[in-house]
């Protein structure tokens, strides 16, 4: 018989220079538990949907390239946040995230980690 690893919070990291694709199925494997999250100027920032997008990027990994969360991941593949949550608050659409959360082009998640 084989057993699989035990989970941990840390296998809920995001590791932006993964393709679109490896970190849907991520997100949709480890929720709810341990859910899936990525950092954004010193605050973790809880990841609770995802939806790969077909377009294609040179932006670094990590890199919001629009203005409603559209993301470079590794390979030139993009992933489009849905739903997120910041400390303290609970999950949300990303469009209300976007109203209480400046996030202009450029900017990076995991900029120390990618």
């Amino acid at each position: 018989m084989t057993y699989a690893a035990r989970l941990t919070r840390e296998d809920g990291r995001l590791h932006w220079d993964r393709t679109a694709e490896q970190l849907d199925r991520q997100v949709r494997a480890m929720t709810p538990w341990p859910g899936t999250f990525t950092e954004l100027a010193a605050q973790t920032i809880k990841i609770g949907a995802v939806v790969p997008e077909h377009v294609t990027t040179s932006a670094a990994p990590g890199t919001v390239i629009d203005d409603r969360l559209l993301v470079a991941c590794g390979d030139g593949t993009t992933l489009r946040i849905t739903r997120l949550q910041r400390p303290g608050r609970g999950m949300m659409e990303a469009d209300a995230f976007l109203r209480g959360q400046d996030m202009p082009v450029g900017t990076r998640f995991d900029p120390s980690r990618a």
